[in-house]
């Protein structure tokens, strides 16, 4: 597809805390452990968000799709809320850039956004490839009106698109980039961590879903270290509460496919770039809300 024009490109802005955002999550949940915390933020936080459903992204092999639906339904399932949302199933990645993969995630995104409008937009949140968000907006261009877009894509700024998320589908980021979608770079997150004791004191006592939280922490060597990053966590936390984080608007790069470094020779209107969110106050946030759904005191 030819290049949006982005000289119109609208800034996102983000509510302040206190007003509902239609939410829905694009997420490789089952790649690591972050992605579980951050849906579990989420649910968590009806004051705030009203989740219209959750995507599985794929994050390397075939049979990702289909495991990060169930790793989603999991969690779902220990927060109480089995079959609550609607969760779908996302697209391989994009195998031609100007062609989007079909899937019912995609299909699901663009009905999600369509419902709404610039007044009320869908809050996309992508925590993984850029690929289900990239094909729903080659598919429907008019989503653009309807969506804010916010991708966690921590880079080496400003000079390349490095991280895993850029890897897993350079095609798509290079299209969100070039695009007149509303977007927000959530460029930070690697100092988002707490020791595991931390975890067993503050997470494990909150009911089905701090005991698998914390299960899935204790499962591995790596995921034990005090050095393990809850990246993604800082995503919903931003959105929750978005007076711990800071940004600012920056031009919107192009991202060269040799070696997924910016081009600011050719960049796409304006962005919001995301560098920096609290990390003790997005923990605070997961354990209030854990401790609110799920009080220690009610655990046998």
């Amino acid at each position: 597809m030819p290049d949006a024009n982005t000289s119109s490109r609208p800034v996102p802005e983000i509510p302040l805390a206190g007003r509902k955002i239609r939410l829905l999550i694009d997420t490789d949940a089952g790649c690591e452990i972050d992605d579980q915390y951050a849906i579990a933020l989420a649910v968590l936080s009806p004051e705030r968000f009203d989740i219209e459903g959750f995507v599985s992204v794929q994050w390397g092999s075939p049979d990702t799709l289909d495991r990060t639906v169930r790793e989603i339904e999991t969690v779902l399932e220990k927060a109480g809320m089995a079959g609550k949302y609607p969760v779908r199933r996302g697209s391989d990645p994009i195998q031609y850039i100007d062609f989007p993969e079909e899937s019912e995630g995609v299909d699901f995104i663009i009905e999600r956004a369509m419902a709404g409008d610039a007044e009320n937009p869908l809050f996309v949140v992508g925590l993984g490839a850029a690929t289900n968000i990239a094909c729903a907006y080659m598919k429907e261009p008019q989503i653009a009106d309807r969506v804010i877009v916010v991708w966690h894509g921590r880079s080496r700024w400003p000079v390349s698109c490095f991280n895993a998320n850029a890897w897993m589908d350079i095609k798509a980021v290079r299209n969100i980039y070039k695009s007149d979608l509303p977007l927000v770079l959530f460029d930070t997150g690697t100092y988002i961590r707490w020791p595991i004791e931390v975890s067993e004191e503050k997470i494990r006592p909150h009911g089905p879903l701090g005991e698998y939280l914390h299960g899935i922490r204790a499962s591995a060597p790596h995921f034990r270290s005090p050095t393990k990053g809850f990246f993604d966590l800082g995503d919903v936390a931003f959105l929750v509460d978005p007076s711990l984080a800071e940004w600012e608007i920056t031009a919107a790069p192009s991202v060269r496919p040799a070696d997924n470094s910016y081009d600011f020779s050719r960049t796409h209107g304006s962005m919001m770039r995301v560098y920096h969110v609290s990390r003790d106050g997005t923990f605070e946030l997961l354990h209030r809300a854990l401790a609110r759904a799920f009080p220690a005191s009610d655990q046998g």
